[in-house]
């Protein structure tokens, strides 16, 4: 409640007599692009987004999270569905992860706001390893995202999730999967069957990447392109700089040398 609506959070504390101050109960983080510059992050919080086509078991993984039991009757998500749980990680510490499914079918909406990954910290992309077109549309949600981040700005990590692993699997998605991945800088897909429950390691798997902002975000080709001009600009303006630094140099020594002659 408090990371969707944080006002209607505070009002809520005042209503059932919270004695202090409501906003010391609230602790502010600094902006994920700060965190993405230093490379590293203060959040106990991690908000993350999953997305997939329809049947790749984005609903099943975010009830694995609650701990529900595993169901075979499908039941098409029609609206953003939120898993939050404590995962524990090493060391004994404590991280709250938000899991925010977002439908197939709205991805283009949500996409459509310049905004709409500055809250995330991190996305999985889940697919049916044992479905060729589940991958296939996969693959073009995570470009679709990867592209959006680049354009606004707000890229962030991402993982690639081969869900049903207890399936027969598609012969070229697990191959394909660590193709594109390898292209993109993330890292390897992760294959997990929520039937057989053992998706329990991925959900620290996400936290370690959440707390680690500036890596395994998703490059497409474009992207790149643009990162290499960027740089050969910046190059080619340093090496000006330098060579006007080294004219203005070279004149007022010849300047001084003349000035000497002379006298």
């Amino acid at each position: 409640m408090t990371a969707l609506n944080p006002t209607y959070s505070l009002a809520n504390l005042i209503y059932i007599g919270y004695g202090r101050d409501a906003a010391s109960a609230l602790r502010l983080t600094r902006r994920g692009s700060v965190d993405h510059k230093k490379q590293q992050t203060e959040r106990n919080v991690f908000r993350c987004f999953v997305f997939g086509p329809q049947k790749a078991g984005k609903s099943a993984l975010l009830n694995s999270f609650l701990g529900r039991p595993f169901s075979n009757n499908y039941s098409p998500t029609t609206a953003e569905c939120y898993a939050t749980n404590v995962v524990e990680q090493l060391r004994g510490t404590q991280k709250t992860l938000i899991l925010q499914e977002i439908p197939e079918d709205g991805v283009k909406k949500f996409l459509s706001s310049r905004e709409s990954l500055a809250a995330c910290n991190v996305a999985l992309f889940v697919f049916d390893s044992s479905d060729e077109y589940s991958w296939k549309r996969s693959r073009e949600l995570l470009l679709d995202v990867a592209r959006h981040g680049e354009e606004s700005g707000y890229g962030v990590p991402c993982l690639l999730i081969a869900a049903k692993d207890d399936l027969d699997p598609f012969p070229m998605a697990l191959q394909n999967a660590a193709r594109v991945t390898q292209q993109m800088g993330m890292d390897a897909p992760i294959s997990i069957s929520v039937k057989l429950r053992d998706s329990k390691s991925l959900f620290s798997k996400i936290v370690s990447t959440a707390e680690h902002p500036h890596m395994s975000i998703p490059e497409t080709a474009t992207g790149k392109k643009r990162k290499q001009h960027r740089h050969l600009v910046q190059s080619s303006l340093m090496f000006v700089s330098v060579g006007a630094a080294v004219a203005v140099v070279g004149v007022a020594a010849y300047r001084a040398y003349a000035a000497r002659k002379n006298s």
